[in-house]
C-alpha cells in the first residue's frame, strides 16, 4: 500500500514504491544555460552601445533602441535563472510499475517496460552525477513521436537505470570513469565490442564544419569593411579618444568576437572534436544489452527491443548499422534514420546506430541467433 506521503503522486493502491530521489542541487549548470545566456548578453551590450551611438547622434531611435537592449538582457537573466524553477523542483520516482516525473502539479510518468532504450548524460565536472534520459520510440514515418522522461542531474544514474530494469549493478557503478565492462550487471557477459573504424565524421559534423568555416570567412569580411569604416571616420576628423569613435569600436569588437568565436567552435566541433570523440567511442553487445558510449553520453538498449537492422554504406569501407527497434504493445518500427531522404543523426546525440562497422554480418549473427546455440568465443572491448 502507498503510504500517504506519497498520495501527491497519485498512484495506484497496489503500487509499491521502490526509489525517490531529486536533482543534485548545487552543481554547475549544463553549459547551455551558461552560454546561451551569455551570448544574448553580449548582443545587449552591443544594441546598448549602438544605442549610445544614435544619442549621441541626437537620432530619435535611441528609444527604440535601448528598449531592445534591455529586453535582450532581461531575456538573458530570464534563461539564466529558468533551471532554478524548471529543474530544481522536480521530484522523481520509481515504482514497480512506472518512472514517474514531477514538478508541482505537473506529472509525467512512463511505463518500465515500455522503455526502448535509455541515454546517460555524465556532468562534465561532479563525480557520481547525470541525467538519465528514458525513451519509448515508435514509430517512424509521418506518425513518428516519442514518449521522452529526462531525470536531471540525479546521482548514479547507471545505478538507478539498472534499478529500472531490474538488475544488479557491481559496486564501480556511479564512476563515470571507470571502464564501461567494469560497469555492466552482475552476471553480464561480453560478446563483442569495438568502436568507429572509418572517417569518424558524419554528414551532419562534416556541415558544422562547413558552417563554421562560411562563419569564419563572414567574420573576416565584416571585420574587413568595419574597421574600413573606424579609419574613414578617423580620417574625416572623428577623434579616436571621442566617444563616438570608442562606442563605434567596442560594438564592432564584440560582435566580430562573437562571430568568431561561433566560426570557431563549429568548425572544431565539425572536425577535430568529432573525430576525437570518434576515436573514443566504445560499442559493447552483452547477452542482454547492446551499449554506446561516445565522451559524456551512454546508450542502452535492451536486446528484446533490436527487431532487424538497417545496413548503410559509409566511410573507408565501412557500414553504418541503424538499429531497427520495436515497443512493447505495438507493432510500429522506429528506424532511427535508416530511411532518412538527407543524412543521418548526427552522432553526437549518440542515437541508436553503430557508425562505421567492419563486420555488420557477424554483429547480426549474434543478435540474432538462437539462444540455445553454443555463442563463439569472441574479443571484448
Amino acid at each position: 500500500m502507498v503510504s500517504s506521503s506519497d498520495r501527491s503522486w497519485r498512484l495506484l493502491p497496489s503500487e509499491r514504491v521502490l526509489w525517490q530521489g531529486g536533482p543534485k542541487l548545487g552543481i554547475p549548470r549544463d553549459r547551455r544555460w551558461i552560454i546561451v545566456p551569455g551570448l544574448l548578453f553580449a548582443f545587449a551590450v552591443v544594441t546598448a552601445l549602438f544605442a549610445g551611438l544614435l544619442w549621441i547622434a541626437g537620432i530619435a531611435a535611441v528609444r527604440t533602441t535601448a528598449f531592445i537592449a534591455f529586453y535582450l538582457l532581461l531575456t538573458a537573466v530570464a534563461i539564466w535563472s529558468l533551471p532554478q524553477y524548471q529543474l530544481d523542483p522536480c521530484r522523481y520516482m520509481v515504482t514497480d510499475r512506472n518512472v514517474i516525473w514531477k514538478r508541482g502539479k505537473l506529472k509525467r510518468s512512463i511505463e518500465r517496460k515500455a522503455i526502448t532504450y535509455a541515454r546517460i548524460y555524465w556532468h562534465r565536472n561532479t563525480p557520481g552525477v547525470g541525467s538519465l534520459e528514458l525513451v519509448r520510440a515508435v514509430p517512424f514515418g509521418p506518425l513518428l513521436r516519442k514518449q521522452r522522461l529526462v531525470l536531471h542531474d540525479v546521482e548514479a544514474p547507471d545505478r538507478l537505470f539498472a534499478l529500472i530494469r531490474d538488475a544488479e549493478p557491481t559496486i564501480y557503478a556511479g564512476y563515470a570513469d571507470v571502464k564501461l565492462t567494469d560497469r555492466l550487471d552482475r552476471g553480464e557477459t561480453v560478446l563483442w565490442g569495438d568502436g568507429p573504424m572509418g572517417w569518424r565524421l558524419g554528414h551532419a559534423e562534416a556541415l558544422n564544419a562547413i558552417t563554421g568555416l562560411l562563419v569564419l570567412v563572414s567574420a573576416m569580411i565584416y571585420i574587413y569593411r568595419t574597421v574600413g569604416i573606424l579609419v574613414a571616420l578617423e580620417q574625416g576628423g572623428v577623434r579616436v579618444d571621442s566617444w563616438t569613435w570608442i562606442l563605434l569600436f567596442l560594438a564592432i569588437f564584440i560582435s566580430g568576437a562573437i562571430i568568431v568565436t561561433v566560426g570557431v567552435v563549429l568548425l572544431w566541433k565539425g572536425l577535430w572534436g568529432a573525430r576525437a570523440d570518434g576515436s573514443r567511442t566504445e560499442y559493447l553487445l552483452t547477452d542482454s544489452r547492446l551499449l554506446i558510449r561516445r565522451g559524456r553520453v551512454e546508450l542502452s538498449i535492451d536486446r528484446k527491443r533490436i527487431v532487424d537492422l538497417a545496413l548503410v554504406r559509409s566511410t573507408a569501407g565501412s557500414t553504418n548499422l541503424h538499429l531497427i527497434l520495436d515497443g512493447p504493445y505495438s507493432r510500429a518500427l522506429d528506424d532511427n534514420g535508416a530511411l532518412s531522404l538527407f543524412a543521418s543523426p548526427p552522432r553526437a546525440a549518440v542515437p541508436p546506430v553503430l557508425y562505421e562497422i567492419r563486420e555488420p554480418e557477424l554483429i547480426r549473427d549474434l543478435l540474432f541467433k538462437s539462444h540455445s546455440e553454443p555463442i563463439p568465443p569472441l574479443k571484448a572491448a
